[in-house]
Formats: structure tokens, C-alpha cells, sequence
């Protein structure tokens, strides 16, 4: 039996990773105010000694699908109107299965979205995974009611599998944990 490699990484979107309005914490961070987002994730990064991530396109269409998803709604949240999360949300795109993703609403632009993900832990916490490698980014707008500007970053690292290994199972909540990090399934979200 061949052994397979794999590095288990736990990336997975926080339920709690949902920020309105101006976000809330105790963080301030001064951001440029029209700075692109890879400058601001990447700078940010950067300053943790943290590796660069890279626009992937797969990452690119599976947060543009869930921001226009949520601005068609008019709602805030991880699950899409069809019952998808992030994982298959990025597995429908072709990318996966490790990612997380931060969501939020009523930002006017990337910097002041950056800024309230970086005031929540968990929002955070996504930016600076160190395993992850690429992001998508999208911002739709909703036609009326409630925020007009949704937001969504995805970011993650590609599963390398070693050739003749077998399929890439993607797994969710406490799979990717184990028993021994019960604690951190529930902080993460897992449902």
C-alpha cells in the first residue's frame, strides 16, 4: 500500500466570520484607503513574517458566486441559498478542499472591509493562516434593502497529492480536527 502524503491543515470559514456595518474588536489598524486588496492582505502578511498569497482564479469565482449570492438574498452568512459552504463552494470552482472564507456587509470599500476583518479575532485568524498560498476576493452590490455592499475573501492552499495516491477527500468540521481539538471545532464554527 502506497503511503500517501499529506499535510492536514485546518482551514475552515468561521460562522462567526461574519462582520456588519463597521465591524467591532478592539483592533485598529491604519489601512490605505485605496490600496487594492492584495496590497493590503499581502502588506499585512508581510509584517507577520507571513508567505504572500496569490490571486488564484478558481478562489476568484467561488467568492464572486457567494457575494452576489448574498447581495441577491440580502442576507449575511456562510451558507448559500442553495445550502453550500466554502468547501464546496471552492470544490465547484475546481479548487480545494482546504480554504476559509470571511464575509461581511455595509463596507464602501476594500480597505474599510479590511479593516473591520482585521478588528475580529476571527476574521483575522483567516488572514494570517500561514498554510495558505491564494485568495479570491469579490464585492457585489444588492439592487435594495438592508446593506448594499457585500463582501467575500476565500483564501487557501491547493491539495498536492502525490501521483497515484487516490482521491482528495475533503473533509469538514471535526474530521479535519480530530478528538483532541474539540475545542477549536467549536470555535471555528464547525455546524
Amino acid at each position: 500500500m502506497a503511503l500517501m502524503r499529506a499535510v492536514i491543515v485546518v482551514l475552515a470559514g468561521l460562522v462567526a466570520g461574519c462582520v456588519g456595518g463597521g465591524g467591532g474588536g478592539v483592533t485598529t489598524v491604519t489601512l490605505p484607503p485605496g490600496a487594492s486588496i492584495d496590497t493590503l492582505l499581502n502588506s499585512y502578511r508581510a509584517e507577520r513574517g507571513l508567505g504572500r498569497l496569490t490571486r488564484d482564479a478558481r478562489l476568484q469565482q467561488a467568492a464572486a458566486a457567494h457575494a452576489r449570492d448574498l447581495a441577491a438574498h440580502g442576507r449575511l452568512g456562510h451558507r448559500g441559498s442553495d445550502g453550500s459552504d466554502h468547501v464546496a463552494r471552492a470544490e465547484r470552482a475546481g479548487y480545494g478542499p482546504f480554504v476559509a472564507e470571511n464575509v461581511a456587509a455595509g463596507q464602501k470599500t476594500p480597505a474599510a472591509v479590511m479593516q473591520a476583518w482585521l478588528a475580529s479575532s476571527g476574521h483575522r485568524a483567516n488572514i494570517v493562516l500561514s498554510p495558505a498560498s491564494h485568495y479570491g476576493f469579490s464585492h457585489a452590490v444588492a439592487s435594495g434593502g438592508g446593506y448594499k455592499d457585500y463582501w467575500v475573501l476565500v483564501v487557501g492552499r491547493q491539495y498536492d497529492r502525490a501521483p497515484g495516491s487516490g482521491p482528495v477527500v475533503a473533509r469538514r468540521g471535526s474530521d479535519w480536527l480530530g478528538s483532541g481539538w474539540s475545542a477549536l471545532a467549536g470555535f471555528i464554527g464547525i455546524d
